[in-house]
């Protein structure tokens, strides 16, 4: 049949080839590209996965392609991580029932910050669902912004607890909570050592301070330094250092309280942080780790074992003139360099002694000059140190710490005349040094 002249090349047939032609071809287009932006989605949730897995210790397989997945619900908890800047990076992982906020130690998610109640507020969950209540705190609860009694938390929801604690409200899995938990290890702990480092140190200093100012208790410091540590790594290399760092940890952690902080302070040195404990407390506790740390043998291997010693200085915030960490880590520094300059393996605390005053030059000059008077402070330093250890303490907690006899027959375990006889017997032995 002749082909009709009204219709394209190719007639009727053609012209729907083509028509269909111009209409599958984007569609073919839109296809791959959601194939492609359905692998590229696998890969980074697998990528997500083996992060995971790496973090936590724990698979991180997809449920949903498990046999089974539609009759098994993925397990979901509430996380809070706090995002102001002076606690940025705290993670608490809300329980299955209730959790209490607040800076009390009766909160099970204490916080340490001034502008919150003792218990702030309380976060409970119900069959997935969570909520906020405020327990009458004098600065308020706030969520996305508004003051609030009890408000429902959804996943992103923002809290403000007082006037600058911060939190962001999350669901997730459980595998990505141990992910992030992982996470904040690394952030807020040594690698090699596993105690606290640096940066959570100077965070929780800061609130300690705080809290034993308002409440009017003690608290004390111990910085600790290895004595010649150099001469570790020189001799039997850092992997053995290593070993040392990490059975030094060890040992200081097993002298310590639950409620007291071991940091690593940096190199070969670290700080211990204790609440309510006078620089008496101190000094009995770093004398205490002294010696298991002069007494334990270390192995860094193949039979080999070292024995090191530590020097230590200790401060309370008694000792200096307000609650600045600053300032107290300082003086304890300048106490740690005392105990090295007087011979090391030793600690100095409420009976640090005046720093030795160092002699003049000799000269050829000065042959026919009589000999230089001795400095009434280096006379005082050089009979303090011919006191006993026990008088030694008696002097430092009586004019240092202002002790009363019957604290100082504590700290002793003695009676307190006997506090009284020991601090009379040192009085008298200094003052014939001034004289």
């Amino acid at each position: 049949m002749p082909r009709d002249a009204s219709h394209p090349a190719g007639g009727v047939n053609a012209t729907i080839e083509r028509e269909r032609a111009r209409v599958e071809e984007p569609l073919a287009r839109s296809s791959a590209s959601a194939v492609a932006r359905n692998q590229a989605r696998s890969e980074r949730g697998s990528e997500r996965d083996t992060l995971i897995e790496g973090l936590s210790g724990h698979p991180a397989s997809n449920p949903s392609l498990q046999p089974g997945a539609a009759a098994r619900r993925v397990p979901e908890r509430g996380v809070l991580l706090r995002t102001d800047r002076r606690g940025c990076g705290q993670l608490i992982a809300l329980p299955a029932a209730k959790l209490r906020l607040g800076r009390s130690w009766e909160a099970e998610g204490h916080i340490e910050d001034d502008s919150i109640s003792r218990l702030h507020a309380e976060i409970s969950a119900h069959e997935a669902e969570f909520f906020i209540t405020d327990l009458a705190s004098k600065n308020g609860t706030f969520v996305n912004g508004e003051r609030i009694q009890r408000a429902e938390l959804r996943d992103g929801s923002l809290i403000r607890l007082g006037t600058r604690v911060t939190f962001r409200f999350s669901v997730m899995e459980e595998d990505e909570q141990r992910a992030l938990s992982s996470l904040q290890d690394l952030a807020h702990c040594d690698p090699l050592t596993r105690v606290y480092n640096r940066r959570h140190l100077e965070q929780h200093l800061a609130a300690e301070l705080a809290f034993a100012e308002r409440h009017c208790s003690a608290i004390s410091l111990i910085l600790i330094d290895l004595d010649r540590f150099k001469l570790v790594n020189d001799e039997h290399g850092h992997p053995a250092g290593d070993l040392v760092l990490v059975r030094v940890a060890e040992l200081i952690s097993a002298q310590i309280r639950v409620e007291d902080m071991l940091a690593r302070y940096g190199g070969e040195e670290f700080i211990i942080v204790l609440r309510e404990t006078p620089i008496a407390g101190a000094e009995v506790l770093a004398e205490r780790i002294r010696r298991a740390v002069l007494e334990a043998s270390i192995e860094i291997g193949a039979g080999q074992s070292l024995a090191v010693t530590l020097s230590a200085g200790c401060a309370s915030l008694a000792c200096s003139a307000g609650a600045d960490p600053a300032e107290l880590v300082e003086i304890a520094d300048r106490r740690l360099y005392l105990a090295k300059q007087q011979g090391r393996n030793r600690v100095i605390g409420a009976a640090a002694r005046p720093r030795s005053i160092p002699a003049p030059p000799a000269s050829a000059s000065t042959e026919d000059e009589p000999p230089a008077p001795v400095h009434p402070v280096e006379r005082m330093a050089r009979a303090f140190d011919a006191l006993s250890r026990e008088l030694q303490l008696v002097i430092g907690l009586r004019y240092q710490e202002e002790c009363s006899f019957a604290e100082i027959a504590a700290v002793l375990g003695i009676t307190e005349q006997h506090a009284q006889l020991l601090y009379e017997q040192a009085r008298v032995q200094l003052q014939k040094a001034a004289a």
